[in-house]
C-alpha cells in the first residue's frame, strides 16, 4: 500500500489532538491528576493485554537490567512527571496552548542529545529550533483569546516542564535502545514504571482518587476510557508503524503536526475560533520542528 508510513503517521497526530480533547474536558470535571492516574492504569492494562496476545507473557521480563533501569527511568520522567505537567497545563490553558508548548520536547532533545550524546548540531536545526522557540512565544504573548481557569503562567511553566520531560525522555530512551527490544515491550517499560510512580506519590501525599465518584460520573469514564486507548495505545501504535514504513525524519515531522491538527479540531468541536496570530505561530513553530527533524 503506497504511503501507509505518512497515512498511519497522520491518523496518530489526528487521534493524539482528539485524546487531549478528551483529557483537557476529563480533567476540567474530576482533576488532572486524577485523570492522569487512571489514564496510566487502563494504558498499561491495554499494552500488556496486546503482548500477551502477541507473545504469550504479560511483560517483557526477558529485558535486560539496562533496559528496564533507562527505559524506565524515561517513563518516570516522561510519561509520569512530564504528563502529569501536562494534564494540569491542559486545564489552566487548555488543549490548543499546552498542545503547542509540547513542540518545545523536540528543542529540549536535540539540544540534550548534542550535549550528552555528542549528536551533531548542524546550522539547519539551530535555526529550526530558534523558529520553534520564536513561533511558541509569539502565539503564547499575544493578549488573552480564550477562557484561562487559573494563571495563564503557572499553565505555560508547567507547559514546558512537560516539553523538558518529554525531551528527557527521549534521551534517556535511547541508552535503553542500544540493545535490541521490540518497540510494544519498550513501551510497556515505560508505562509501567510511570504508573507506579505515580500512584506511589498519591499514596505518600494521602491524596488517593476517589475512584467511586470517578466512575459514577459517567462522562469522565467515558472520555478517559476512549482517551487511553486511542492515545497512548492505538496512537504509540500507529507512530511506531509511521517510523518503520517511512523516513524517519518524515515520520517525526508528520507527527510533530499535532499542534496544527488541534486547531479545527478545536474550532469545530467548540466553536472557538483561533486568531491569525495563533494559527501563523502554530505553523511557524511546526515548521521549526520540521528542520529540526529534517536536518
Amino acid at each position: 500500500m503506497p504511503y501507509q508510513g505518512e497515512i498511519a503517521a497522520l491518523t496518530a497526530v489526528f487521534l493524539w489532538g482528539s485524546t487531549a480533547l478528551l483529557f483537557e474536558s476529563a480533567g476540567k470535571r474530576i482533576g488532572a491528576t486524577n485523570t492522569n492516574l487512571l489514564r496510566l492504569v487502563l494504558a498499561t492494562i491495554f499494552l500488556c493485554l496486546t503482548l500477551f496476545l502477541q507473545t504469550g507473557y504479560f511483560y517483557p521480563i526477558h529485558a535486560s537490567k539496562e533496559q528496564h533501569i533507562w527505559l524506565g527511568l524515561s517513563g518516570i520522567i516522561g510519561l509520569a512527571i512530564g504528563d502529569a505537567a501536562l494534564f494540569i497545563s491542559l486545564v489552566i490553558i487548555g488543549s490548543r496552548l499546552a498542545v503547542l508548548l509540547l513542540s518545545l520536547a523536540p528543542v529540549f532533545a536535540t539540544i540534550l542529545a548534542w550535549i550528552f550524546l555528542g549528536e551533531r548540531l548542524s546550522y539547519l536545526a539551530i535555526f529550526g529550533i530558534t523558529l520553534t522557540i520564536a513561533g511558541i512565544f509569539w502565539v503564547v504573548y499575544e493578549r488573552q483569546t480564550e477562557e484561562i481557569h487559573g494563571s495563564k503562567t503557572k499553565g505555560v511553566i508547567l507547559g514546558i516542564i512537560a516539553a523538558l520531560g518529554q525531551g528527557i525522555g527521549v534521551i534517556l530512551a535511547k541508552y535503553g535502545f542500544r540493545t535490541e527490544i521490540g518497540t510494544l515491550e519498550a513501551t510497556l517499560i515505560r508505562m509501567v514504571p510511570a504508573t507506579i510512580f505515580m500512584w506511589l506519590v498519591v499514596l505518600f501525599v494521602r491524596k488517593l482518587p476517589p475512584v467511586g465518584a470517578i466512575i459514577r460520573d459517567k462522562k469522565s469514564a467515558r472520555f478517559i476510557l476512549i482517551a487511553s486507548i486511542i492515545g497512548p495505545y492505538l496512537g504509540v501504535w500507529l507512530a511506531n508503524a509511521a517510523v518503520k514504513y517511512t523516513e524517519a525524519g518524515v515520520a517525526a515531522t508528520l507527527l510533530a503536526t499535532v499542534p496544527i491538527f488541534i486547531i479545527p479540531m478545536i474550532w469545530i468541536t467548540r466553536g472557538s475560533k483561533p486568531s491569525l496570530r495563533a494559527t501563523v505561530g502554530t505553523f511557524i513553530a511546526v515548521a521549526g520542528v520540521a528542520l529540526i527533524f529534517l536536518r
